[in-house]
């Protein structure tokens, strides 16, 4: 044959891993999320992939329900950290640090992310590794498949997400001036292997220059060393893809969205706020999300303000 290959010989696919943690708080909006992935099965065919759900000390209670449906997707993986961490040792209030010596404080009775992913991170074998929030949902596929497909095409990108540029503003937690540094955000960011070269946690890190608190938010820091120290480049989502997803944000905090049906009702306001109903620039979609960013603002104030605080204590994690 032309290409050299034998008649039955196959071409092996490269492998992709979506890393999602999951704890007690968010574990109503994963369901949707990891539904999402669904919309994955016809679109990376040319890949093999799977979702790995990281249960972050997730209940009984959580785990008999929930759990169990989430095994039924063929896509999925489970872990459940209770099996191999130490979960006394989880104190809210307390700290605990990276190799580097920065400190993280313990918000929950759960492990920190940065935590996880330093450590998981070094391990994956796959050719690409992906972290995903659990707060993080899939309404249309085409942002994902042409974030591959620049992947494969250049040698130069080493990761992409959509992301935050260096930014002046105040910080709610500890109600000071900063700059929170340029960042890819971690809630859907895709890595290829080589960025295991770099040896950098995933902490959270601080830099004081001038009186000035420079902020680098999980993931930050390492990105900053990937682009300083090895000259990889990164590249954001294209902006005419926003639409295709949603990131509801600093789930981990959440304690007033505390059943079932108040997490179906702020998801789907938070939608059509977001996307409209076509998810597209039309006159309708426009007054839709208009009309519903209203509705939002007025009935999940309480929502948004937990977000801008530590939470150590939340009524799901009872």
């Amino acid at each position: 044959m032309e290409n050299g290959n034998k008649p039955n010989e196959t071409v092996s696919k490269k492998s992709i891993i979506f890393f999602m943690l999951v704890t007690n708080r968010d574990t109503y909006l994963a369901s949707y999320s990891i539904k999402s992935y669904q919309m994955l099965k016809n679109c990376l065919d040319n890949f093999s992939w799977k979702l790995i759900v990281y249960m972050n000390n997730l209940k009984e209670k959580f785990k008999e329900i929930y759990v169990e449906n989430w095994r039924k997707f063929d896509y999925v993986e489970i872990i459940d950290n209770t099996k191999f961490i130490n979960i006394d040792a989880l104190i809210p209030g307390n700290t605990v640090k990276s190799e580097e010596g920065w400190s993280k404080m313990i918000e929950g009775k759960y492990e920190p992310c940065g935590v996880v992913w330093t450590r998981e991170f070094r391990n994956f074998q796959s050719d690409y590794w992906v972290t995903v929030d659990a707060d993080f949902e899939i309404l249309s596929p085409q942002f994902i498949v042409e974030a591959f497909e620049k992947l494969e095409n250049n040698k130069k990108i080493i990761a992409i997400s959509d992301y935050n540029d260096n930014c002046h503003c105040y910080d709610t937690f500890s109600k000071e001036n900063i700059v929170a540094m340029k960042r890819y955000n971690t809630w859907f960011c895709i890595y290829k292997k080589d960025t295991q070269k770099c040896r950098t946690s995933h902490f959270y890190y601080q830099e004081i220059i001038h009186g000035l608190r420079l902020s680098f938010d999980e993931g930050a820091k390492f990105q900053w060393d990937l682009r300083e120290q090895f000259g990889y480049e990164m590249e954001s989502v294209d902006e005419k893809y926003k639409r295709q997803f949603i990131h509801y944000g600093a789930f981990s905090k959440n304690n007033s969205l505390d059943t079932e049906k108040k997490v179906y009702f702020y998801r789907i306001i938070s939608i059509l706020s977001h996307k409209g109903i076509m998810g597209n620039r039309s006159i309708i979609d426009k007054i839709i999300r208009t009309g519903f960013r209203i509705v939002h603002k007025i009935l999940f104030k309480k929502t948004r303000d937990e977000r801008g605080h530590l939470n150590y204590h939340s009524k799901l994690d009872d």
